[in-house]
């Protein structure tokens, strides 16, 4: 075994022997468990928010009319409480791009009209998200028996394989944040109290004076938050995972966040001296680090405050999962994005390097 790997060996060993232990010591924690059992909340609440739900009785609904149908021009609400609101479009491809937060596109025929004046069961051909691929049966259904109960007589409604994969800059929901808050709140709410728990023991002398390096120091309490973070992670997977269209790209975006809020959260554990100063610390990240990501894509957002926030690495995190779920990544842009979450990481991490070996002197 070459010295090289026998180095990386041992930065290993000793920082999973920290990491265990800190592992183990945080789920005896009561605050842990509450926070986990909150974060547990929190997601599930979001995935139902963002789920439509029977009683979600507004049907949106893409237009693109090639024979300038009376479809639209008739009365939309309908006897059960449900409802019609069109939104008529010039081309196939505007109906998909419109299709960001409508449950439905549909392109009506050129014949429609005439099929409906000699009674025929004429077809609308439905297009809809790629995430709700897996109800297609249920939605035919569904659609087919509103838009007959609208025209007063059968209309069919075929979807099929008609799955619109929105574009990078087409959003489709606010699925995107629910993982970079997650991961946040798990981060912030276990790691720093591990730096703190070893400085209000006196263990961190300890750690530095044994053969254990403030980088396997810091090695260690990044695994032992990482751990808890991959809950967050594979509960938000297991909730959205229809969203997903690229799940490397996707895992990347996790695994860049994971990093950075690990990062942020041991640094508030090194430079903060009490669990009261994280509570008060908290509100400020969160205002410069999680709204700005929040509304970064907002089109109405100045110009200059779009600029500003595209170069926060959060920004550029909810950026990666968003084209974790789109047809594609631009490749500058992604790029751009994984070198801001990179370098951020990188330089957290080495602040947090630093300030443990000033304390070791």
């Amino acid at each position: 075994m070459s010295a090289i790997t026998r180095n990386f060996m041992d930065n290993i060993y000793m920082a999973w022997a920290i990491g265990s232990k800190d592992i183990v010591d945080a789920l005896k924690n009561k605050n842990t468990r509450t926070n986990i059992a909150l974060l547990v909340f929190i997601v599930v609440f979001f995935y139902w928010s963002s789920t439509p739900r029977p009683f979600d009785k507004k049907i949106d609904v893409a237009i693109y009319d090639e024979g300038h149908s009376s479809l639209t021009d008739l009365p939309t609400q309908l006897g059960d409480g449900y409802s019609f609101r069109f939104y008529e479009v010039s081309s196939l491809q505007e109906m998909e791009r419109m299709m960001g937060y409508k449950q439905l596109g549909i392109v009506v025929p050129s014949d429609f009209d005439r099929t409906l004046e000699a009674g025929g069961e004429p077809e609308l051909s439905g297009y809809i998200l790629w995430v709700h691929r897996t109800r297609v049966p249920d939605l035919e259904l569904k659609y087919s028996d509103k838009f007959s109960e609208l025209l007063g007589q059968p209309v069919r409604v075929e979807i099929g394989e008609n799955f619109v994969i929105p574009q990078p800059d087409v959003e489709t929901s606010t699925v995107q944040f629910t993982i970079l808050f997650a991961v946040f709140w798990m981060a912030i709410s276990i790691v720093p109290h591990l730096m703190m728990e070893e400085k209000q023991t006196r263990t961190m002398e300890a750690l530095l004076v044994s053969p254990a390096s403030a980088g396997q120091v810091v090695m260690g309490k990044a695994l032992a938050g990482a751990f808890y973070i991959l809950l967050s992670g594979g509960l938000f997977f297991a909730l959205h995972w229809a969203y997903v269209t690229h799940w490397g790209l996707a895992l990347l975006a996790f695994l860049c966040t994971a990093l950075f809020s690990i990062a942020v959260a041991l640094a508030l554990g090194v430079f903060i001296k009490s669990p009261q100063q994280v509570r008060l610390w908290m509100f400020p990240i969160v205002a410069v680090l999680l709204v700005p990501a929040f509304f970064a894509s907002e089109p109405n957002l100045a110009v200059n405050l779009k600029a500003i926030f595209s170069w926060l690495p959060t920004t550029a995190m909810v950026e990666m999962v968003q084209f974790s779920f789109s047809s594609h990544a631009p490749l500058s842009q992604l790029l751009k994005n994984l070198a801001l979450a990179l370098g951020s990481t990188a330089l957290v991490f080495a602040i947090v390097i630093w300030k443990i070996q000033r304390a070791d002197r």
